[in-house]
């Protein structure tokens, strides 16, 4: 059973500073919206239980869109 998570405006500012870091650029609410829809289980577990301002949730974050940026196809 998939559980879709409506991000609110503060979810996607934590998350496009760590996009930002990995891609060097500003990446589109688009592009973070997918960016959240792609990430592991584990990792959006740990967003919904302590927020997207964790330093856990944004460091698994930044490790696992380092090594897969194709997958969310962005540059």
């Amino acid at each position: 059973m998939k559980v879709y998570i409506k991000l609110e405006q503060e979810d996607l500012n934590h998350m496009h500073d760590v996009i930002l870091g990995v891609i060097g650029r500003k990446p589109t609410n688009e592009e973070i919206q997918r960016v959240w829809e792609e990430l592991p289980d584990r990792i959006k577990g740990i967003a919904t239980q302590w927020g997207t301002s964790d330093s856990v949730f944004r460091d698994n974050m930044y490790e696992w869109l380092s090594e897969n940026l194709k997958i969310v196809n962005l540059p």
